[in-house]
């Protein structure tokens, strides 16, 4: 691909031996009208043709207007923006093998940018500048993709990292039958230093989808594996299966349902939160004290209810914050803790701590309805409040709902949260630190997309509380085939129904 408002450095030509893998992959011996959106030098179209496919039967198009000695052996078109063309080509043909161009969208000019920029995601969103060419090319060949159709391509190791790829991802895989993820750490091509991906999509409108993904390290492996795939099979080397149920139709933004606030910020941890034990050695009475979560490790129940918090209590965890009341402040005992605080035993010089007035009392957030775990060896998920007066501290999130809703209505969500579409979606959002700890900040949790259900089962708050409790005890897959069963159970209905929840206002 080569014009004057796309940069040639976004161009990378094909190994021949890659492009018959390729090609391979896509061929299952029926009579199919094959595409080939960026033509280049023709390798696929050359692959195509050696496989006995008929020119009539291969359309090839490039928005380069110089010709290749391969144009004839396909019904080329050149001069002609795929991105454009596609528009008018819905369900059109049956493979589609590409290699399309990596540049960023913020480097593209003019027509080709404006076409790119018209590109909707399956949730409705545009594609940004932020993204790439090759996301508009992806989320186009699946338009054109007749039910049944398989699409490979060759794509940029960011397929696998960069956030803007996210979302392409999720259109694939919910738009295939099986989706193999090739990737291989060496360069494939000469003139890029960065590993390579080879997406295999197959049987396009599929009901269910299963996910394959296979780490190989140099260009024999690659086929290799693209050659098993082809076959609809598994390699043996296959890192990561996932089988996945039917995809509902339309999703809504975790943010839209719910706020997600960091909880309350003490400034010095070792001070203000106490056990049963530290409380009553120093005297303290309870009103001095508000109980609080303070660990991933305490969400160990659907509902947290009292009995819930007290047999944390019991086991001697930090679930109380010094917060004392003013009225409690004139306590001989506060008094005494508060000075050894000014003594030293409080960091009273820290932030957050000497922001306050008073320096005491930790502000919490103003309405919990339940709590999400922030950092955790584990996937977060949603634990509902059912004690007055618990809070907690910001190793957890604090959450509310958007407005008053039904017990299965929030069960129901906390059910999502634990399908495979999010589980994915929050294994692809995570922050992954050093020592692979996974971190989410509220936003990358409110940008999670939880799928519309048709109804709620009698069952919901019973499911809720099964899922909830296997996934305290880390029994994560159990809990993610019981949460897409009942997903799948509720999705039957013809009419879907978002949860009854209507979008948060901006206020």
């Amino acid at each position: 691909m080569a014009h004057t408002l796309i940069p040639a450095s976004s161009t990378v030509y094909t190994p021949q031996a890659l492009a018959h893998a390729m090609v391979e992959a896509a061929n299952d011996g029926q009579r199919c009208v094959w595409l080939d959106p960026c033509l280049g030098d023709g390798a696929f179209v050359a692959e195509m043709a050696a496989l006995g496919i008929a020119k009539d039967h291969i359309l090839a198009l490039d928005i380069s207007v110089k010709s290749s000695q391969k144009d004839a052996m396909a019904l080329t078109e050149r001069g002609v923006d795929f991105i454009a063309w596609a528009k008018g080509h819905a369900s059109s043909v049956d493979r589609v093998v590409m290699n399309p161009p990596y540049v960023g969208l913020s480097k593209i000019k003019g027509a080709p940018l404006e076409q790119a920029l018209q590109v909707s995601l399956p949730q409705g969103d545009r594609l940004t500048r932020r993204s790439n060419y090759w996301c508009a090319f992806i989320l186009r060949a699946i338009e054109c993709l007749r039910p049944g159709g398989h699409l490979v391509a060759v794509l940029p190791a960011a397929w696998d990292y960069a956030i803007y790829a996210r979302p392409i991802q999720e259109a694939v895989y919910r738009a295939f039958g099986l989706v193999g993820v090739v990737r291989c750490s060496k360069p494939l091509f000469s003139t890029v230093q960065e590993g390579t991906v080879v997406l295999v999509a197959r049987n396009r409108g599929a009901p269910e989808s299963t996910r394959v993904r296979v780490e190989v390290s140099d260009l024999q492996e690659t086929i290799d594996a693209l050659r098993v795939l082809g076959a609809g099979g598994r390699p043996s080397s296959a890192a990561v299966v996932h089988a996945l149920p039917a995809q509902p139709s339309s999703f809504r933004r975790l943010d839209e349902l719910m706020n997600i606030r960091i909880g309350a910020v003490t400034g010095d941890s070792k001070y203000f939160l106490l056990s049963e034990q530290e409380r009553a050695t120093n005297n303290l009475p309870v009103g001095a004290c508000t109980p609080v979560l303070t660990r991933a490790r305490h969400l160990t129940s659907a509902f947290m209810d009292r009995s819930a918090w007290e047999r944390l209590r019991d086991r001697g965890e930090r679930v109380w914050l010094f917060r004392p009341t003013p009225t409690t402040q004139a306590h001989a005992a506060v008094i005494r803790y508060l000075q050894r605080g000014l003594d030293g035993s409080c960091n009273v010089q820290a932030h957050k701590v000497r922001s306050r007035d008073p320096w005491h009392r930790t502000p919490l957030p103003p309405k919990a309805d339940g709590f999400i775990s922030g950092t955790a060896g584990g996937l977060p998920f949603l634990v509902l409040k059912e004690m007055k007066g618990l809070s907690a501290t910001n190793t957890l999130y604090v959450v509310s709902f958007s407005r008053r809703v039904e017990l299965s209505e929030r069960a129901a969500i906390g059910i999502l949260l634990l399908t495979s579409s999010v589980r994915r979606q929050l294994v692809d959002g995570a922050r992954i630190y050093a020592d692979g700890l996974r971190k989410f900040e509220p936003s990358d949790l409110g940008r999670i997309r939880i799928p519309v259900v048709s109804k709620l089962s009698e069952n919901t708050a019973d499911v809720f509380k099964s899922v909830c409790e296997r996934a305290a005890t880390g029994r994560i897959e159990e809990a993610q085939r019981i949460a897409d069963q009942w997903l799948t159970e509720n999705l039957r209905e013809p009419e879907a129904l978002p949860l009854r929840l209507p979008c948060r206002s901006a206020a």
